[in-house]
């Protein structure tokens, strides 16, 4: 029994020290995902006023509009590029603490977190006197082109 118990702590440290750096994730200030790619989806809102990715009303609305952005650059945890729909187009910084993504756009502001590597769920607001919007999106990024496709 007693070389049972020693070979079991045995295997036990040894399963710990060869999983320590896998179960630690990437070093400190880098991100667990690229970002870069493009996500595109269908935004469910509610919006008035001036809006610039669609039709100013100056009554709440229900307004669904199919967005790409586009992550150019990424440097560890932070990242920019574009965010575009039919009728305008934005550029958002961003940063991925974890999971959790937050980005900012030239009005609102995003909060969400990847559920997987290529879909990203997005809470945006956009709170002001001209215009208002309260939006859920689920971005889906689309497959990268293969470095051998080249």
């Amino acid at each position: 029994m007693q070389r049972f118990l020693t070979v079991l702590c045995v295997l036990s440290a040894v399963f710990v020290l060869a999983a320590g750096p896998a179960l630690a994730g990437k070093s400190k200030g880098e991100s667990p995902v690229d970002m870069t790619g493009v996500w595109k989806g269908t935004s469910t809102s509610v919006a008035m006023g001036a809006l610039g990715h669609t039709e100013a009303s100056q009554a709440p609305q229900f307004v669904h509009v199919d967005f790409t952005i586009t992550i150019e650059k990424q440097d560890g945890p932070t990242f920019y590029g574009t965010k575009t729909s039919a009728k305008g187009k934005e550029t958002v910084l961003g940063v991925i603490d974890g999971w959790r993504v937050s980005m900012v756009d030239d009005d609102g502001v995003y909060q969400g977190k990847l559920t997987s590597k290529n879909k990203l769920n997005l809470t945006y607001l956009e709170a002001g006197t001209k215009s208002k919007v309260a939006s859920v999106t689920e971005y889906r990024r689309e497959k990268k082109a293969d470095a051998s496709e080249k």
